[in-house]
């Protein structure tokens, strides 16, 4: 019989993780003095112990390298499984150091921010929250309903649809607002079933904008702003423009056939 200390020295686990993997079931010692809890372990155990580090070395879990000791099928499965996870990681990783590079390599770009004069315009909007869960899908179903909703109630939009965020109930929530213009205000008590309805009006006035296609290929960090919007932003703030982000308005270009091709991103300087 080996010692836990002998145990560890042969198979190059650690004698904490001797201790955790016994609680854990994946790696029990044969006997345990019950006067001291020493823990002693028999040669047979060495070739799961080495088995095992190899999993943990590989960086399978607890959970998948207790399933994968159960015999080789199941070995296969979690180390298939497994490897699955890492490439997708691998190409995650990619992606990030691709757009790294290109974001600290490239010479920075020259974005064509405009002034325009805009009217006064009425919109209805939904509003959903901005979280990590909320995806472009539940945004275009948003604006989908809300489009069928004002057509059937005869005020069907009348330009492109634009987004833009707000303050939540909460001091760290927020709220993407999915909306549409339309030719005249909708009544206090018009509603949607199922949706938060908000509505508004943009103030007549100057703003500034800049837009760009989905094609042109600039790296954009996920989460993150589009590099020309922190080129929008501040142009405004050099005009001492002090509109904050709840009237900064993201329209969709939208093509012939009326497909979403691009952005346009406006601030007004009022």
């Amino acid at each position: 019989m080996l010692s836990i200390g002998e145990f560890a020295q042969l198979t190059g686990l650690s004698a904490k993780a001797l201790r955790i993997y016994d609680k854990q079931g994946l790696l029990k010692p044969a006997e345990v003095d019950p006067w001291s809890n020493y823990r002693r372990y028999s040669a047979s155990q060495l070739e799961v112990a080495i088995q095992l580090k190899a999993l943990r070395a590989a960086e399978v879990g607890l959970a998948e390298a207790q399933r994968a000791l159960r015999g080789r099928q199941d070995a296969a499965a979690v180390l298939a499984e497994h490897r699955e996870r890492l490439a997708a990681e691998r190409a995650r990783q990619d992606e990030a150091l691709a757009v790294a590079s290109a974001l600290l390599e490239r010479d920075p770009l020259s974005w064509d921010v405009q002034e325009r004069q805009v009217e006064a315009q009425h919109w209805v909007g939904v509003a959903l929250p901005a979280t990590d869960e909320l995806t472009d899908d539940q945004a275009d179903l948003a604006f989908g309903a809300l489009y069928e909703a004002l057509a059937a109630a005869g005020n069907a939009p009348t330009g492109p649809f634009w987004s833009s965020l707000r303050a939540g109930s909460g001091e760290d929530d927020v709220d993407l607002l999915c909306c549409w213009p339309v030719a005249r205000a909708v009544a206090p008590d018009w509603s949607v079933p199922g949706i938060a309805v908000v509505r508004g009006e943009i103030r007549a006035g100057r703003e500034l904008v800049v837009g760009w296609r989905h094609d042109d290929g600039v790296p954009v960090v996920d989460s993150a702003v589009h590099p020309a919007v922190l080129v929008l932003l501040a142009e405004a703030e050099r005009r001492g423009a002090e509109a904050g982000l709840d009237e900064l308005r993201q329209i969709g270009l939208l093509d012939e056939c009326g497909d979403a091709v691009g952005v346009e991103v406006a601030i007004p300087l009022s």
